[in-house]
């Protein structure tokens, strides 16, 4: 003979009802517009429409892509002025014994590594920002499609 179940959680009383499950209790349910309509703000990039949806996201690409340029320009520069002894710089070293060129062979290596790591900072963030630009793009193009797509059905 099997056990009778019966259901612990009551039906909700909420509307609209909450997820399958149990009932949620009021704090935590989701407040504010219901989930057809999107709700109105302001475009960083000045788009007309002021809904979100791609011109928000292209504005906020943009600007990051932006960032990510100006990031590149800043770690390059730092590569570009990474110290490094050489046989002019070495002057003050001239009555130094042997030990302490070692420790400028070690700073140079430290050094170059550093430089190295820069430079690839540098170009994979100027890529990547590229590569966010190019995606900015195609969100426009396909914003453009979706918008004469919907021009053309409701005519």
């Amino acid at each position: 003979m099997s056990p009778v179940v019966t259901p612990v959680v009551s039906p909700c009383p909420h509307t609209p009802a909450c997820p399958a499950g149990p009932c949620l209790p009021d704090s935590i349910r989701a407040r504010g517009a219901p989930s057809g309509t999107p709700a109105a703000t302001p475009s960083p990039d000045g788009g007309s429409s002021g809904l979100t949806g791609y011109e928000v996201a292209v504005g906020f690409i943009r600007k990051f892509a932006a960032t990510m340029g100006d990031s590149a320009e800043g770690v390059l520069r730092v590569k570009d002025a990474t110290p490094r002894f050489q046989g002019w710089n070495l002057a003050p070293l001239a009555g130094v014994p042997i030990v302490g060129l070692a420790f400028v062979h070690r700073f140079n290596t430290v050094s170059d590594t550093w430089s190295g790591a820069a430079g690839i900072l540098g170009d994979a963030l100027r890529g990547d920002g590229e590569t966010l630009v190019r995606a900015a793009g195609n969100y426009v193009a396909a914003d453009k499609a979706s918008r004469t797509a919907v021009q053309q059905t409701h005519r």
